[in-house]
């Protein structure tokens, strides 16, 4: 992906071996993951020289965020697009059609840069994330950029702790960009402030309750990507309204044994294993997601993104 990688900084939605059949999406890109999946590569097998070809190209990509998806200048990100589309801005939070931006309208912030006009709570925690990771890498490098990330790392975390926690419901929401208006529905972007460690401990205690409450997350598949007792959660039509996608219950998984609720981690594990049709089997495809009720695999086969987070979510990584 880097290799396409624009000199603004901008990593494209994908690239495809054959453009004759599908052509390049750069309409919009993805979350903030890859200095995050730089670090966990260098942590197993200690590639030195990886780590010196892409620190230059992770500085690019994240000062990319800053550069076109922040609307008003406050240091909070947005999702977007770079030919002004509203689905392009969805796609670009990887959660497609969920909720939180059924009513979410597009702004432009300059010349091919576009902006939803909300600030997303998900994004935010994973550029906090991704500023503790590049601080590590510098580390790793011998460079001295650790201090700054992580001075904007505190920073970004106290906005994150401010703006999109409702005390009222226990729950991380996005917000409008003025940040006094939450954007309401329960989604699993509420636990992502869990895993990029970004929230407080009482906070975080607050979500897990929500996460292990049987009519909400607790579900036979547990932690899929919409409360079960919210009126448009729909597992079969859905899509990013209801199924359990295995990404997004890592997330959950790993935020709760970062709060040290290992107990509650270990119980929402083993649920998914024995929910998920053909996880403890042979002979069953590993699926894009699963109906979070009756445990039915759905849409696509083989699908590589949930076989990895099967292997992360059995090493507790």
């Amino acid at each position: 992906m880097f290799d396409f990688q624009n000199d603004d900084g901008f990593v494209a939605d994908c690239v495809y071996r054959d453009t004759l059949i599908e052509r390049h999406n750069y309409r919009d890109t993805k979350p903030p993951l890859s200095a995050w999946s730089v670090a966990k590569i260098y942590e197993k097998d200690k590639d030195l020289e990886f780590v010196k070809y892409m620190y230059p190209k992770l500085k690019k990509y994240h000062n990319w965020w800053y550069n076109k998806r922040d609307h008003d200048q406050d240091g909070l990100c947005e999702y977007g697009s770079t030919d002004g589309s509203l689905v392009a801005a969805k796609w670009e939070s990887g959660m497609d059609n969920a909720i939180r931006f059924d009513n979410s309208k597009i702004l432009k912030n300059s010349e091919g840069a576009y902006s939803l006009d909300q600030e997303s709570v998900d994004l935010n925690a994973y550029l906090y994330a991704e500023k503790m990771c590049l601080a590590e890498l510098s580390d790793v490098l011998g460079l001295d950029d650790a201090p700054r990330y992580k001075m904007e790392a505190e920073k970004l975390k106290n906005k994150i702790q401010d703006q999109f926690y409702d005390k009222k419901d226990g729950w991380f929401y996005d917000t409008n960009l003025e940040g006094n208006t939450f954007i309401k529905g329960e989604g699993s972007e509420g636990w992502v402030a869990l895993w990029a460690n970004a929230a407080t401990q009482d906070q975080a205690e607050a979500v897990k309750n929500r996460m292990m409450n049987p009519e909400k997350f607790l579900t036979r598949v547990p932690l899929q990507t919409m409360s079960a007792d919210h009126e448009k959660f729909d597992p079969l039509k859905g899509y990013w309204r209801g199924p359990n996608w295995l990404d997004q219950a890592y997330f959950g998984v790993k935020g709760l044994r970062n709060y040290g609720f290992n107990k509650e981690a270990d119980k929402a594990t083993i649920q998914i294993f024995e929910g998920a049709e053909g996880l403890l089997g042979k002979g069953k495809a590993i699926r894009e997601n699963y109906h979070p009720l009756t445990g039915e695999g759905l849409h696509a086969q083989n699908f590589s993104w949930s076989a990895a987070h099967i292997i992360m979510l059995l090493l507790k990584d």
